[in-house]
């Protein structure tokens, strides 16, 4: 008996096994894909789609400029890379609803899928069951979006594997994702397989607005004497940045000045909800930001942390110590002395993560002798104002985050810090924009100065072979002393509250006016 059951267990297993083969190869057919594709049925219903219809209800509606230097009209691998809830998703429907009703693109021909919850096996599976069903029409462009691909481990492979047989000829392809580095380091397994324009960066990144993104959206009006002002364009934007190095001060920036009272009011607004459109727009409906939604962002900051087996205890008390130490220069081994952490290797993979999840920058020394970056001290800066406020009370402990964050911009020290952060985020995006590139990295283009005496400049910009100063004064008064850190450049532009005007080589520009050249 025994022998017949072993035998029988064994068949079973057999039986088993193929069974679920077959179920595994047979996991998806083309009305599974349907769920995620419902323009298939109907072309209008991407119109009832979840984030386009929600979109369609808010007061302000963001259209992202990267949206613009998207060009799905040759063979092209794509990647849209940014922190997670800053609408990732809704610019991949907004793009799919104009591909349908401006383009003209037969609604079959677009595949979306998110794949945070599927497999690389699966993943191939998905993308074939959708080409087999095309397979008709193989001469039709296809257009297919891969949301959240790094939720599939090694999915490189299978879009190799794909590419290699020839399958995406004529197909346009964009991948997102939340994490930097995943992204950023897989695409660059598939050298020679991404096409697209040398001159058009594949890789984009979509970040919280900027306070010239968030001037056009909320105040409208002001977008034509944007116009008038010649401040829409970046190049004519980049030529007056640069006019201010040599002393001038355009008149089109004098007559924005007049603005500056309404301008100011919306830098105030800036700081409090970031460039955030849900946040935005909550704050704008309510005259307040819901703890719900903080923890919206909250959850989804710790969720990608503990994916990749970051300890949450830790990162909370590393925010506590990057709070601490904001806009002052420390070193990883500083972190150490306040925390339970204690390797500064550890610090240091910390804050990288951070960094890769587009919630940090760092900011090195730079060194005019040697024209070197000295990586050992730096400064550590949140990206977004609202993100500043979230993981500031989270790691504080404050129950309330909408009067937590109230109360920052009303404490002039943790304001003054959070305006630096700001400038800092903005030069960032203004380097880049100077230099667009998929490889480019701000901390070779951004870093801080210090000289033999000690004097500090918030920040420099490296550009062309020429360092280009920038100190932040957010304060009632400015005095000549604010300038003596320009010395060692003969130039400098000083970022101020209020003062707009020339002390001797040198300009100060109100921050509210500044920001809308970026």
């Amino acid at each position: 008996m025994t022998v017949i059951y072993k035998n029988i267990v064994k068949n079973y297993r057999k039986i088993y096994i193929i069974v679920d083969k077959y179920i595994t190869m047979a996991i998806f057919d083309i009305s599974q894909l349907s769920d995620q594709n419902q323009w298939w049925v109907d072309k209008n219903n991407i119109l009832k789609d979840f984030k386009v219809s929600s979109l369609n209800k808010l007061k302000y509606q963001w259209d992202p400029n990267i949206r613009h230097f998207i060009n799905l009209d040759m063979d092209v691998i794509y990647t849209i890379r940014g922190p997670r809830q800053v609408g990732k998703t809704t610019l991949i429907k907004i793009i799919i609803k104009d591909l349908i009703f401006n383009k003209n693109v037969k609604p079959e021909n677009i595949f979306f899928w998110s794949c945070e919850r599927n497999s690389a096996d699966e993943l191939n599976k998905l993308i074939q069951t959708y080409m087999d069903w095309r397979h008709s029409a193989k001469d039709d462009r296809k257009y297919i979006f891969l949301d959240e691909i790094c939720g599939v481990k090694n999915w490189p492979k299978e879009l190799i594997y794909f590419a290699n047989k020839g399958a995406f000829v004529n197909c346009s392809i964009i991948l997102t994702g939340s994490h930097s580095m995943d992204l950023k380091h897989s695409t660059e397994l598939m050298p020679g397989r991404r096409g697209g324009d040398e001159n058009n960066p594949l890789d984009k990144i979509l970040l919280p607005m900027k306070f010239s993104e968030f001037v056009k959206l909320l105040w409208p009006e002001f977008k034509q004497k944007m116009f008038d002002y010649r401040i829409i364009k970046k190049d004519d934007r980049h030529k007056k940045i640069f006019e201010l190095f040599e002393g001038k001060i355009s008149d089109d920036l004098k007559n924005i000045s007049l603005f500056k009272k309404q301008l100011d009011s919306l830098f105030e607004l800036y700081l409090l909800t970031g460039g955030i459109p849900s946040t935005i727009n909550e704050f704008a409906n309510n005259e307040t930001i819901s703890t719900r939604l903080y923890n919206v962002y909250l959850t989804a900051i710790i969720g990608d942390l503990n994916r990749y087996n970051y300890k949450e205890h830790y990162f909370k008390q590393i925010i506590r110590e990057i709070f601490n130490s904001l806009s002052n220069p420390v070193s990883w081994n500083s972190f150490t002395k306040n925390t339970e952490v204690k390797s500064h290797n550890t610090v240091q993979d910390y804050i990288t993560a951070l960094e890769e999840l587009y919630i940090a920058n760092i900011s090195y020394r730079c060194s005019i002798h040697d024209k070197r970056i000295h990586s050992f001290m730096k400064k550590i800066y949140i990206q977004d104002p609202f993100i500043f406020h979230a993981l500031h009370g989270w790691a504080n402990g404050k129950k309330d985050y909408f009067k937590n964050a109230k109360a920052n911009i009303l404490n002039l020290e943790i304001k003054s810090k959070l305006v630096e952060s700001v400038v800092y985020n903005h030069l960032c995006r203004f380097s880049f924009g100077l230099n667009p590139k998929d490889l480019f990295d701000p901390k070779d283009n951004i870093c801080y100065y210090e000289d033999k005496n000690k004097k500090e400049v918030d920040f420099i910009l490296l550009f062309d072979d020429k360092y280009f100063p920038f100190e932040v004064k957010y304060q009632a008064t400015i005095n000549n002393s604010d300038f003596f850190g320009f010395k060692s450049f003969n130039k400098g532009i000083l970022i101020t509250k209020d003062d707009l005007g020339i002390y001797r080589n040198y300009v100060k520009i109100p921050v509210s006016i500044f920001l809308l050249l970026i």
